[in-house]
């Protein structure tokens, strides 16, 4: 029975190690190496019983998730509106206002415009909830009715970053976005996006990180943090619904001094009728979202 195991072990850190990041419209999958994966699962990864249990937790199919693609190539939000509204959307978006507003009043630089980068800005309704203060009602108002000019909650300046060059070219044109970079997010990231990441106030990525393979999020990460001798606010979410991967700020950022994080869970949406057959009847998807503020420091300084 244990060289049994061995050997299924060994057949199964041969095949994570040929494993690369797959990709298609609907999500992103990530398989570990044999020796990440050990150290993310911890002592027990092949012990007796956990090869094949931590084998069909790496190998096996993700959840099914409702595509929505559609709804990002018009070239306005009428769609996602649409679309969105009868699974209960805006309940999350309501939420993350509520936390971003707080957060901003004590972050926010007071004697100069905030930089913002948004990672995955669709047409800017995660945008005008920092940006304007406004809820979801507000915010579809705001989309629907262009003729009403947008309020201003914070001073700040979006750079907004999209596979979307239809989203990125409405909130460009409505006046939610100031710069906007198209950019699929399973490349590295262009030298314009890298220098706005660098040099950002405050990155934000909501109900986007399922889109951006493991590599490409700290790719961005160490990119935003290159520079620590501001304050930096990152704030992101997780989808666990349809997101197994484990994204917490203490095993992103555990070689990283001097920063603090706080976390809420809440709902994301209701699940589609498809989205329910796949998770065994559950009818919502629930969602963390993780807010962490790099504090200033001085620059490294070699002996």
């Amino acid at each position: 029975f244990v060289e049994s195991m061995r050997s299924a072990g060994r057949k199964l850190c041969a095949g994570l190690r040929a494993q690369a990041v797959s990709r298609n419209a609907n999500f992103s999958t990530r398989y570990l190496p044999c020796t990440q994966a050990k150290a993310e699962l911890g002592p027990t990864f092949l012990s007796r019983n956990a090869v094949a249990t931590h084998g069909l937790r790496f190998m096996s199919a993700k959840p099914e998730k409702e595509n929505f693609g559609s709804i990002y190539v018009e070239n306005s939000p009428q769609s996602y509106i649409e679309r969105l509204n009868p699974v209960d959307y805006g309940h999350y978006h309501d939420r993350y206002q509520e936390l971003i507003t707080t957060e901003l009043k004590t972050f926010a630089p007071k004697d100069r415009k905030m930089i913002a980068v948004e990672l995955g800005s669709s047409y800017g309704n995660t945008t005008l909830t920092y940006k304007c203060g406004y809820k979801w009602e507000a915010a579809c108002k705001a989309w629907l009715d262009e003729s009403e000019p947008l309020t201003q909650a914070f001073d700040v300046h979006v750079n907004a970053v999209d596979l979307s060059p239809e989203a990125l070219d409405y909130g460009k044109k409505r006046g939610i976005f100031d710069e906007t970079f198209q950019h699929d997010f399973s490349k590295p990231y262009s030298f314009e996006i890298a220098a706005k990441l660098q040099e950002a106030d405050f990155v934000t990525s909501i109900m986007t990180t399922f889109y951006i393979p493991t590599e490409r999020w700290m790719e961005g990460c160490y990119k935003f943090l290159s520079d620590r001798t501001k304050p930096k606010l990152l704030v992101y979410n997780v989808m666990q619904s349809f997101d197994q991967r484990n994204l917490t700020p203490e095993l992103l950022f555990a070689g990283i001094p001097n920063w603090t994080a706080k976390s809420s869970f809440n709902k994301h949406r209701n699940f589609t009728p498809t989205e329910q057959d796949s998770h065994n009847g559950s009818k919502e998807a629930w969602t963390t979202t993780y807010l962490v503020t790099f504090h200033a420091q001085e620059p490294y300084k070699a002996h």
